[in-house]
């Protein structure tokens, strides 16, 4: 079974084009209503003998109001209903930051993400989890009920939103050292706490960013967010 290597043509919403490479991806819509909504999945699943597979997206144009989704699903999965929003399909939104799961309600996850940002996904099969990425830092693990037969898949619906695929084409931002690596214990709290004083979770960034002076003492960063936040309470 060959593995996923660009975008399907002929499974995509009507709110999407692809260009000629299949990589790239724009939004054709206004974005105004849920049923704006596009996706479109790769021209192949994951066969079942890739125990772990990771791709990357480039976003190229954020859009009128952010909203991209990426991640995967199964074949069935309604075309006009973002990544993670119905059983069979899972997505990392990079409005807020949310990860859905088979679930039209998401829960914190990771970082907001827009024009000039990475995005990776990496699927394991040996241990039915999922962990993303961001410019090549892991952001921890999202998802360990994996199952099904996947395709990778992205959604949008953002007036202008425009994405590029990478299925190892190129070289990734993201370098595992181990098969089940986890990332920088230090980068992936700073992620988090950053993400939840963005959607203005103010306690629990503080719980996050409170965990960064164990790991590092000299990090500016961490004073500077703390400052923010208390002044916020």
């Amino acid at each position: 079974m060959d593995l996923p290597t660009a975008w399907n043509l002929d499974d995509k919403s009507t709110y999407l084009s692809v260009d000629s490479s299949g990589l790239r991806v724009n939004y054709e819509g206004l974005g105004e209503s849920e049923k704006e909504t596009g996706v479109v999945r790769a021209n192949n699943p994951i066969p079942p003998y890739c125990k772990l597979f990771y791709f990357e997206v480039d976003i190229i144009d954020e859009g009128k109001n952010k909203i991209i989704g990426i991640g995967f699903c199964e074949k069935e999965v309604d075309l006009n209903r973002m990544p993670g929003w119905d059983d069979g399909s899972w997505g990392y939104h990079g409005d807020d930051g949310n990860f859905f799961c088979r679930s039209g309600s998401g829960n914190p996850y990771g970082p907001l993400f827009s024009t000039g940002d990475t995005i990776g996904c990496c699927l394991n099969f040996k241990n039915n989890t999922v962990f993303y990425t961001k410019n090549g830092i892991n952001l921890g693990i999202a998802s360990r009920n994996l199952k099904g037969t996947l395709y990778p898949c992205v959604g949008l619906r953002s007036q202008g939103g425009s994405i590029e695929v990478n299925f190892g084409s190129r070289k990734f931002k993201f370098a595992a050292t181990t098969s089940n690596d986890m990332g920088d214990e230090f980068l992936k709290n700073k992620y988090r706490a950053e993400a939840y004083y963005l959607m203005e979770k103010y306690k629990e960034s503080f719980n996050y960013v409170n965990k960064l002076p164990k790991i590092d003492t000299s990090d500016e960063w961490t004073s500077k967010l703390l400052a923010k936040i208390i002044e916020k309470e």
